[in-house]
């Protein structure tokens, strides 16, 4: 149903249009961007040693999301970030789940790591039953851990293993 490409500054635009708040803009970037998302904060992000791809939707071409996947070779883990369906028809019909399960495979298939790790606010219900159903485990809550506006976010850290994504991949 998606396939992950590598993202390329041509998918910069789309990407800048799907960030449409500050609030999003820290969900969605975390320290690393800030808002409004532009052209020079992607062109920096295209040449970091952050793996990035534009999420195709096979049936009909469309990019429809962007994830991302940092590796820590020193450490045999990865990070995935910078996730988001971009396409809001397609949100809740499994494509962030399909997303994780392919990025997944590049880090524990084609990276040989042995974990990945995530972070999530306490309030993105849906993202955390995507990464929980994907084998990912809540391994701790910093307690308001971000400050937007007046308000602080809590934030979930979740990991998987290598042993537990195999275990996750025999059984399905």
């Amino acid at each position: 149903m998606i396939r992950l490409e590598p993202f390329e500054r041509s998918d910069c635009r789309q990407l800048i249009d799907w960030i449409d708040s500050p609030e999003f803009m820290v969900q969605w970037g975390g320290k690393t961007f800030s808002y409004p998302l532009t052209d020079q904060q992607l062109e920096h992000y295209i040449n970091s040693d952050t793996l990035s791809y534009r999420v195709v939707y096979e049936e009909n071409k469309e990019v429809i999301g962007h994830i991302s996947l940092t590796p820590d070779p020193e450490n045999q883990s990865g990070r995935i970030g910078k996730v988001i369906v971009g396409n809001k028809y397609l949100q809740g019909l499994g494509i962030g789940q399909q997303m994780i399960r392919q990025v997944l495979d590049i880090a524990f298939g084609q990276l040989k790591v042995h974990r990945v790790s995530l972070g999530v606010f306490d309030f993105n219900h849906a993202a955390i039953a995507c990464y929980e159903k994907a084998g990912f485990t809540k391994e701790g809550m910093l307690r308001e851990a971000r400050k937007v506006g007046n308000e602080f976010w809590n934030l979930w850290e979740m990991g998987i293993l290598e042993q537990e994504w195999l275990g996750k991949k025999i059984n399905n």
